[in-house]
């Protein structure tokens, strides 16, 4: 069992600023401990009287990693955490057993905080989630209660604009730092388009949220590489084949192939995407096969015999992938993880990881790849992208890498539109 003496010095000094602060987003990367450190805060906050009970809303993957965690640290023996979660009567027996914390999926803190239970704490965990624009009823919930302690924890808080900070600052701090008024953030930091769609962040607007949001925000910074193995990414390109290559065309150009219609550019480079893998979902929802080059290359990296965690998007690749293990005997050696359902809670100590295509978001690779590199890691760690050719995989990787032109280039690679 591990004891408060094992904690590093980064986690000390963000147990203390939780202890001493009401209103603080931690912002620590994968793998540093945000657990414990939040678990540490509690249990000294509530020896000393200043917490009675504490709600923590995190991925519906990781409620019971919380009461687990408690069990590791002799100094958090006495803590009592309780997970919330099965059907709503379930749920409301879990309410009843004594604790000083309660652990329930973001999905369901709607229904915790309608049941109006009451809580003098709340750790919000991947705050850029529960604060997006789908959440807005239970962000004024959370901002209506008077909770006097709230925490908002997140590995990655701007990702690709600065749009999205307002409203995880406003459910932490209530509008402390950047205002009550969601338009006059908007119109003081970004210039838009006419239809005011889209945001750009004007010259030196960044340096300034950054300096009204200081005082909110304790960042414990990203040094694995000095404590961790190393890691490379390599990428491993093909061809899309010939015979493909026309419908991926159609679509780029007229949103619309193969009697399949994309009503817009968002749609369309979901079906730009499956078909550069080789595949496209019609109307109905049935799959229509083209080809199969990559998984074919796929099978070229697994014939490597490296043990593998391979990261896919679409359903039609993980039943692929599946049917490519079976037939070639690889299950032993490799495991497949959807990334459109998350990473939250995914704890593996493969050291090679393959994207079987490129993310869109920047966020969910890093944390995918943090899943790996991470501490405990004793060997190195390799990250293999799939990427087609001259398709929008291209995009998606300048995205994941932090290119700033990603959207230029979107926006170059489906230009010259011919429909109406």
């Amino acid at each position: 069992m591990l004891s408060k003496t094992s904690l590093t010095k980064k986690q000390r000094a963000a147990i203390d600023r939780l202890y001493e602060y009401d209103r603080t987003i931690l912002v620590a990367p994968t793998g540093e401990g945000k657990t414990v450190i939040c678990l540490t805060a509690i249990n000294d906050l509530v020896l000393e009287g200043h917490l009675e009970t504490v709600i923590v809303a995190c991925p519906a993957k990781v409620v019971d990693v919380w009461p687990k965690e408690v069990k590791k640290w002799s100094h958090l023996e006495g803590l009592r955490v309780v997970a919330v979660k099965g059907t709503p009567e379930q749920r409301e027996e879990c309410l009843y057993t004594p604790a000083d914390v309660y652990v329930i999926s973001l999905n369901n803190l709607q229904w915790l905080l309608d049941e109006g239970y009451v809580s003098d704490g709340i750790i919000i965990d991947e705050l850029s989630k529960a604060a997006g624009k789908q959440t807005a009823r239970l962000k004024r919930k959370v901002l209506e209660r008077e909770i006097k302690w709230r925490v908002g924890m997140t590995a990655t808080p701007v990702s690709q604009d600065f749009t999205k900070l307002y409203n995880m600052c406003r459910i932490i701090d209530g509008g402390a730092a950047l205002g009550t008024n969601k338009q006059r953030y908007l119109d003081t930091y970004f210039t838009s388009d006419y239809m005011g769609y889209k945001w750009t962040i004007r010259d030196g607007a960044a340096e300034q949220i950054m300096r009204r949001i200081g005082s909110l925000v304790h960042v414990i910074e990203d040094r694995k590489e000095d404590k961790l193995p190393p890691l490379s990414k390599r990428v491993v390109r093909f061809t899309m084949p010939s015979h493909t290559r026309p419908r991926y065309e159609k679509m780029r150009k007229d949103l619309f192939a193969d009697e399949v219609e994309a009503a817009n550019e968002a749609v369309a480079s979901g079906k730009l995407r499956q078909i550069a893998s080789g595949f496209i979902y019609d109307e109905a929802g049935d799959v229509r096969t083209y080809d199969y080059s990559r998984l074919f290359k796929l099978q070229e990296v697994l014939a490597e015999g490296e043990p593998t965690l391979i990261f896919y998007e679409f359903v039609e690749q993980g039943e692929q992938i599946e049917r490519l293990l079976v037939e070639y005997s690889h299950s032993r050696a490799v495991q497949i993880q959807s990334m459109s359902h998350g990473v939250d809670g995914l704890q593996h100590m493969f050291n090679r990881a393959v994207f079987y295509q490129p993310n869109w978001s920047r966020d969910a690779t890093e944390q995918a790849i943090g899943r790996l590199w991470r501490t405990g890691q004793t060997k190195p760690v390799e990250i293999i992208t799939l990427v087609c050719d001259d398709t929008l995989d291209d995009v998606a990787m300048a995205r994941v890498e932090g290119n700033a032109q990603w959207m230029k280039l979107f926006e170059e690679h489906t230009k010259g539109k011919t429909r109406d």
